[in-house]
Protein backbone atom coordinates (compact mmCIF):
# COMPACT_ATOMS: atom_id res chain seq x y z
CA UNK A 1 0.00 0.00 0.00
CA UNK A 2 2.77 2.45 0.89
CA UNK A 3 5.47 1.69 -1.73
CA UNK A 4 8.08 3.27 0.56
CA UNK A 5 11.09 2.07 -1.39
CA UNK A 6 9.53 3.30 -4.65
CA UNK A 7 9.21 6.79 -3.18
CA UNK A 8 12.89 6.71 -2.21
CA UNK A 9 14.54 5.07 -5.23
CA UNK A 10 11.99 6.25 -7.84
CA UNK A 11 12.51 4.67 -11.28
CA UNK A 12 15.35 2.47 -10.00
CA UNK A 13 13.01 0.74 -7.58
CA UNK A 14 13.14 -2.47 -9.63
CA UNK A 15 16.83 -2.84 -8.69
CA UNK A 16 16.04 -2.50 -4.98
CA UNK A 17 13.19 -4.99 -5.26
CA UNK A 18 15.39 -7.43 -7.14
CA UNK A 19 18.01 -7.19 -4.38
CA UNK A 20 15.37 -7.88 -1.74
CA UNK A 21 13.94 -10.82 -3.72
CA UNK A 22 17.34 -12.47 -4.13
CA UNK A 23 18.12 -11.99 -0.43
CA UNK A 24 14.75 -13.42 0.59
CA UNK A 25 15.21 -16.48 -1.61
CA UNK A 26 18.69 -16.96 -0.16
CA UNK A 27 17.33 -16.86 3.41
CA UNK A 28 14.61 -19.37 2.50
CA UNK A 29 17.26 -21.67 1.02
CA UNK A 30 19.25 -21.49 4.26
CA UNK A 31 16.20 -22.34 6.36
CA UNK A 32 15.22 -25.17 4.01
CA UNK A 33 18.76 -26.56 4.21
CA UNK A 34 18.73 -26.46 8.01
CA UNK A 35 15.36 -28.22 8.09
CA UNK A 36 16.48 -30.87 5.59
CA UNK A 37 19.43 -31.73 7.85
CA UNK A 38 17.07 -32.20 10.81
CA UNK A 39 14.08 -33.95 9.21
CA UNK A 40 12.82 -35.41 12.50
CA UNK A 41 12.82 -32.06 14.30
CA UNK A 42 10.76 -28.93 14.04
CA UNK A 43 12.59 -25.67 13.42
CA UNK A 44 12.28 -24.62 17.06
CA UNK A 45 13.71 -28.00 18.14
CA UNK A 46 16.55 -27.56 15.65
CA UNK A 47 17.30 -24.24 17.35
CA UNK A 48 17.84 -26.02 20.66
CA UNK A 49 19.99 -28.74 19.09
CA UNK A 50 22.24 -26.26 17.29
CA UNK A 51 22.40 -23.39 19.78
CA UNK A 52 21.96 -25.16 23.08
CA UNK A 53 19.19 -24.69 25.62
CA UNK A 54 19.74 -21.10 26.72
CA UNK A 55 21.00 -19.57 23.47
CA UNK A 56 18.11 -21.19 21.60
CA UNK A 57 15.65 -19.60 24.02
CA UNK A 58 17.32 -16.23 23.48
CA UNK A 59 17.07 -16.64 19.69
CA UNK A 60 13.43 -17.71 19.91
CA UNK A 61 12.61 -14.73 22.14
CA UNK A 62 14.14 -12.52 19.44
CA UNK A 63 11.74 -14.11 16.96
CA UNK A 64 8.82 -13.57 19.32
CA UNK A 65 9.70 -9.88 19.45
CA UNK A 66 10.03 -9.81 15.66
CA UNK A 67 6.62 -11.47 15.21
CA UNK A 68 5.07 -8.97 17.59
CA UNK A 69 6.76 -6.13 15.72
CA UNK A 70 5.58 -7.44 12.35
CA UNK A 71 2.06 -8.12 13.58
CA UNK A 72 1.65 -4.71 15.18
CA UNK A 73 2.91 -3.05 11.99
CA UNK A 74 0.37 -4.99 9.94
CA UNK A 75 -2.48 -4.19 12.32
CA UNK A 76 -1.65 -0.51 12.32
CA UNK A 77 -1.06 -0.36 8.55
CA UNK A 78 -4.45 -1.80 7.69
CA UNK A 79 -6.25 0.26 10.36
CA UNK A 80 -4.64 3.50 9.17
CA UNK A 81 -5.49 2.64 5.58
CA UNK A 82 -9.16 2.10 6.39
CA UNK A 83 -9.53 5.12 8.66
CA UNK A 84 -7.76 7.35 6.13
CA UNK A 85 -9.15 6.19 2.79
CA UNK A 86 -12.33 4.16 3.47
CA UNK A 87 -13.86 4.72 6.93
CA UNK A 88 -12.60 8.12 8.15
CA UNK A 89 -15.07 8.31 11.04
CA UNK A 90 -14.12 4.92 12.51
CA UNK A 91 -11.65 4.69 15.38
CA UNK A 92 -8.52 2.64 14.48
CA UNK A 93 -8.79 0.60 17.69
CA UNK A 94 -12.24 -0.63 16.69
CA UNK A 95 -10.83 -2.02 13.45
CA UNK A 96 -7.85 -3.56 15.23
CA UNK A 97 -9.98 -5.44 17.78
CA UNK A 98 -12.22 -6.74 14.97
CA UNK A 99 -9.15 -8.01 13.10
CA UNK A 100 -7.83 -9.63 16.29
CA UNK A 101 -11.13 -11.45 16.73
CA UNK A 102 -10.98 -12.68 13.12
CA UNK A 103 -7.39 -13.87 13.59
CA UNK A 104 -8.65 -16.06 16.41
CA UNK A 105 -9.98 -18.33 13.67
CA UNK A 106 -6.52 -19.89 13.92
CA UNK A 107 -8.35 -22.24 16.29
CA UNK A 108 -9.51 -24.06 13.12
CA UNK A 109 -5.92 -24.80 12.08
CA UNK A 110 -3.91 -24.00 8.97
CA UNK A 111 -5.70 -26.56 6.78
CA UNK A 112 -8.86 -24.45 6.68
CA UNK A 113 -6.83 -21.33 5.95
CA UNK A 114 -4.99 -23.01 3.07
CA UNK A 115 -8.21 -24.17 1.44
CA UNK A 116 -9.65 -20.66 1.76
CA UNK A 117 -6.56 -19.17 0.11
CA UNK A 118 -6.82 -21.64 -2.76
CA UNK A 119 -10.42 -20.57 -3.29
CA UNK A 120 -9.86 -16.79 -3.16
CA UNK A 121 -6.50 -16.49 -4.92
CA UNK A 122 -7.87 -16.99 -8.49
CA UNK A 123 -10.37 -14.15 -7.94
CA UNK A 124 -7.56 -11.86 -6.80
CA UNK A 125 -5.38 -12.73 -9.80
CA UNK A 126 -8.24 -12.12 -12.26
CA UNK A 127 -9.28 -8.83 -10.63
CA UNK A 128 -5.78 -7.41 -10.33
CA UNK A 129 -4.99 -8.35 -13.95
CA UNK A 130 -8.13 -6.63 -15.23
CA UNK A 131 -7.48 -3.52 -13.15
CA UNK A 132 -3.82 -3.45 -14.24
CA UNK A 133 -4.79 -3.59 -17.90
CA UNK A 134 -7.08 -0.59 -17.44
CA UNK A 135 -4.40 1.37 -15.57
CA UNK A 136 -1.93 0.48 -18.32
CA UNK A 137 -3.96 2.64 -20.70
CA UNK A 138 -2.85 5.67 -18.67
CA UNK A 139 0.85 4.78 -19.02
CA UNK A 140 2.32 6.55 -22.05
CA UNK A 141 6.07 6.01 -21.51
CA UNK A 142 8.20 3.56 -19.55
CA UNK A 143 8.29 5.10 -16.03
CA UNK A 144 11.39 3.04 -15.13
CA UNK A 145 13.48 5.06 -17.61
CA UNK A 146 16.02 6.57 -17.49
CA UNK A 147 17.81 4.05 -15.28
CA UNK A 148 20.53 4.54 -12.67
CA UNK A 149 19.27 7.92 -11.51
CA UNK A 150 19.88 7.02 -7.87
CA UNK A 151 23.18 6.43 -6.10
CA UNK A 152 24.25 2.85 -5.42
CA UNK A 153 23.97 3.44 -1.67
CA UNK A 154 20.38 4.65 -2.11
CA UNK A 155 19.50 1.59 -4.23
CA UNK A 156 20.98 -0.72 -1.58
CA UNK A 157 19.06 1.05 1.17
CA UNK A 158 15.93 0.74 -0.95
CA UNK A 159 16.65 -2.99 -1.11
CA UNK A 160 16.89 -3.04 2.70
CA UNK A 161 13.53 -1.28 2.90
CA UNK A 162 11.96 -3.76 0.51
CA UNK A 163 13.50 -6.70 2.37
CA UNK A 164 12.42 -5.40 5.75
CA UNK A 165 8.90 -5.02 4.42
CA UNK A 166 7.63 -7.22 2.87
CA UNK A 167 10.15 -9.86 1.72
CA UNK A 168 11.93 -10.44 5.01
CA UNK A 169 8.69 -11.76 6.50
CA UNK A 170 9.23 -14.94 4.47
CA UNK A 171 11.34 -16.15 7.41
CA UNK A 172 8.04 -16.97 9.14
CA UNK A 173 7.62 -19.94 6.79
CA UNK A 174 10.80 -21.44 8.21
CA UNK A 175 8.86 -22.44 11.32
CA UNK A 176 6.34 -24.37 9.20
CA UNK A 177 8.80 -26.39 7.10
CA UNK A 178 8.71 -29.41 9.40
CA UNK A 179 4.99 -29.77 8.66
CA UNK A 180 5.66 -30.25 4.94
CA UNK A 181 6.10 -33.83 3.77
CA UNK A 182 8.20 -33.22 0.66
CA UNK A 183 10.89 -30.82 1.83
CA UNK A 184 12.72 -30.98 -1.53
CA UNK A 185 9.85 -29.31 -3.38
CA UNK A 186 9.22 -26.80 -0.63
CA UNK A 187 12.08 -24.47 -1.53
CA UNK A 188 11.03 -24.30 -5.18
CA UNK A 189 7.49 -23.40 -4.17
CA UNK A 190 8.66 -20.81 -1.63
CA UNK A 191 11.02 -19.24 -4.17
CA UNK A 192 8.22 -19.13 -6.74
CA UNK A 193 5.96 -17.38 -4.24
CA UNK A 194 8.62 -14.76 -3.50
CA UNK A 195 9.27 -14.18 -7.21
CA UNK A 196 5.54 -13.80 -7.96
CA UNK A 197 5.22 -11.40 -5.03
CA UNK A 198 8.13 -9.42 -6.47
CA UNK A 199 6.48 -9.30 -9.88
CA UNK A 200 3.30 -8.01 -8.28
CA UNK A 201 5.20 -5.31 -6.39
CA UNK A 202 7.12 -4.27 -9.50
CA UNK A 203 3.88 -4.14 -11.47
CA UNK A 204 2.31 -1.95 -8.79
CA UNK A 205 5.30 0.42 -8.85
CA UNK A 206 5.37 0.53 -12.66
CA UNK A 207 1.67 1.27 -13.01
CA UNK A 208 1.66 3.80 -10.17
CA UNK A 209 4.60 5.75 -11.59
CA UNK A 210 3.12 5.53 -15.06
CA UNK A 211 -0.37 6.66 -14.05
CA UNK A 212 0.43 9.23 -11.35
CA UNK A 213 3.97 10.29 -12.10
CA UNK A 214 6.87 10.19 -9.68
CA UNK A 215 6.03 13.49 -7.96
CA UNK A 216 2.39 12.59 -7.19
CA UNK A 217 3.45 9.10 -6.11
CA UNK A 218 5.75 10.59 -3.47
CA UNK A 219 2.96 12.80 -2.15
CA UNK A 220 0.32 10.05 -1.98
CA UNK A 221 -0.08 8.11 1.27
CA UNK A 222 -1.31 5.01 -0.61
CA UNK A 223 0.02 5.38 -4.17
CA UNK A 224 -1.20 2.14 -5.77
CA UNK A 225 -4.65 2.62 -4.27
CA UNK A 226 -4.73 6.12 -5.74
CA UNK A 227 -3.78 4.70 -9.15
CA UNK A 228 -6.51 2.05 -8.95
CA UNK A 229 -9.07 4.77 -8.25
CA UNK A 230 -8.51 5.97 -11.83
CA UNK A 231 -10.06 2.78 -13.19
CA UNK A 232 -13.66 2.80 -14.34
CA UNK A 233 -15.64 0.69 -16.81
CA UNK A 234 -17.73 2.87 -19.05
CA UNK A 235 -19.69 5.78 -17.61
CA UNK A 236 -21.54 3.99 -14.83
CA UNK A 237 -19.29 1.36 -13.22
CA UNK A 238 -16.82 3.11 -10.97
CA UNK A 239 -15.13 2.53 -7.59
CA UNK A 240 -13.83 -0.84 -8.77
CA UNK A 241 -11.04 -0.41 -6.20
CA UNK A 242 -13.48 -1.49 -3.47
CA UNK A 243 -13.30 -5.06 -4.77
CA UNK A 244 -9.51 -4.98 -4.73
CA UNK A 245 -9.54 -3.56 -1.20
CA UNK A 246 -11.78 -6.38 -0.02
CA UNK A 247 -9.37 -9.00 -1.37
CA UNK A 248 -6.35 -7.09 -0.02
CA UNK A 249 -8.00 -7.11 3.40
CA UNK A 250 -8.67 -10.84 3.29
CA UNK A 251 -5.05 -11.63 2.40
CA UNK A 252 -3.79 -9.32 5.15
CA UNK A 253 -5.97 -11.29 7.55
CA UNK A 254 -4.38 -14.49 6.24
CA UNK A 255 -0.95 -13.02 6.96
CA UNK A 256 -1.92 -12.12 10.52
CA UNK A 257 -3.43 -15.55 11.15
CA UNK A 258 -0.25 -17.32 10.00
CA UNK A 259 1.87 -14.93 12.06
CA UNK A 260 -0.31 -15.59 15.12
CA UNK A 261 -0.04 -19.34 14.51
CA UNK A 262 3.76 -19.30 14.32
CA UNK A 263 3.91 -17.00 17.36
CA UNK A 264 2.08 -19.69 19.35
CA UNK A 265 4.44 -22.39 18.03
CA UNK A 266 7.45 -20.49 19.33
CA UNK A 267 5.76 -19.70 22.66
CA UNK A 268 5.04 -23.40 23.10
CA UNK A 269 8.74 -24.21 22.77
CA UNK A 270 10.08 -21.33 24.86
CA UNK A 271 7.73 -21.88 27.81
CA UNK A 272 7.27 -25.65 27.35
CA UNK A 273 3.50 -25.40 27.01
CA UNK A 274 1.64 -28.59 26.16
CA UNK A 275 -1.47 -27.02 24.61
CA UNK A 276 -1.57 -23.63 22.86
CA UNK A 277 -5.31 -23.27 22.16
CA UNK A 278 -6.04 -21.63 25.56
CA UNK A 279 -3.51 -18.95 24.62
CA UNK A 280 -5.08 -17.95 21.28
CA UNK A 281 -7.27 -15.19 22.73
CA UNK A 282 -4.68 -13.88 25.25
CA UNK A 283 -1.95 -13.59 22.61
CA UNK A 284 -4.42 -11.93 20.25
CA UNK A 285 -5.18 -9.38 22.96
CA UNK A 286 -1.42 -8.88 23.39
CA UNK A 287 -1.18 -7.91 19.71
CA UNK A 288 -4.17 -5.60 20.20
CA UNK A 289 -2.70 -3.92 23.29
CA UNK A 290 0.63 -3.27 21.59
CA UNK A 291 -1.06 -2.02 18.40
CA UNK A 292 -3.25 0.31 20.46
CA UNK A 293 -0.31 2.14 22.00
CA UNK A 294 2.05 1.98 19.00
CA UNK A 295 2.27 4.31 15.99
CA UNK A 296 -0.52 6.59 17.14
CA UNK A 297 0.12 8.74 14.07
CA UNK A 298 0.52 7.47 10.52
CA UNK A 299 3.73 9.44 10.14
CA UNK A 300 5.16 7.43 13.07
CA UNK A 301 4.40 4.21 11.21
CA UNK A 302 6.05 5.52 8.04
CA UNK A 303 9.10 6.72 9.99
CA UNK A 304 9.51 3.34 11.68
CA UNK A 305 9.22 1.50 8.35
CA UNK A 306 11.74 3.85 6.77
CA UNK A 307 14.37 4.30 9.49
CA UNK A 308 14.20 1.41 11.99
CA UNK A 309 12.67 -1.71 10.44
CA UNK A 310 15.42 -2.23 7.80
CA UNK A 311 17.94 -2.62 10.64
CA UNK A 312 15.86 -4.20 13.41
CA UNK A 313 14.74 -7.00 11.09
CA UNK A 314 18.26 -8.06 10.07
CA UNK A 315 18.95 -10.16 13.18
CA UNK A 316 15.97 -12.54 12.87
CA UNK A 317 15.73 -12.52 9.08
CA UNK A 318 19.39 -12.77 8.04
CA UNK A 319 21.92 -13.16 10.86
CA UNK A 320 20.27 -16.00 12.78
CA UNK A 321 19.48 -18.08 9.64
CA UNK A 322 23.12 -17.69 8.51
CA UNK A 323 24.33 -18.73 11.98
CA UNK A 324 22.08 -21.80 11.99
CA UNK A 325 23.38 -22.79 8.56
CA UNK A 326 27.01 -22.45 9.62
CA UNK A 327 26.40 -24.55 12.75
CA UNK A 328 24.59 -27.16 10.65
CA UNK A 329 27.53 -27.35 8.24
CA UNK A 330 29.99 -27.71 11.14
CA UNK A 331 27.98 -30.53 12.70
CA UNK A 332 27.60 -32.20 9.32
CA UNK A 333 31.34 -32.10 8.76
CA UNK A 334 32.00 -33.43 12.26
CA UNK A 335 29.67 -36.36 11.64
CA UNK A 336 31.38 -37.04 8.31
CA UNK A 337 34.80 -37.05 9.96
CA UNK A 338 33.59 -39.35 12.72
CA UNK A 339 32.14 -41.77 10.18
CA UNK A 340 35.44 -41.85 8.30
CA UNK A 341 37.43 -42.36 11.51
CA UNK A 342 35.20 -45.16 12.86
CA UNK A 343 36.48 -48.71 12.07
CA UNK A 344 34.66 -50.63 9.37
CA UNK A 345 33.13 -53.77 10.82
Amino acid sequence: MFLIEAKLVKQDVWMSNLLAIVTSIGVLWLLTFVQSQHPQLSMVEAFEKLLGKWFSKLALVIYLIYFLETGVLAYRAISWFYTTAILPNTAPNVLIILIVLVSSSIYLGLGTLVRTVQFILPFFIVCICIVSLFILREVEINPFLPMLQSKLSVIIYGGMLSFGFPFGKAVVFGFLLSRVKNIKKTFVNLAAAVVLSGIYLLMASYLTFGALGIHLTKLSAFPFFTAIQLVKFGEYMERIEILIIAIWTIFTLFELIVLHYVFLIVIKQVFKIKETKPFIIPTGLLFYALAQISYTRMMDLAAYDFKILPFSSLLPTVIIPVLLTLLTLVRKRQRSMQDQASPIS
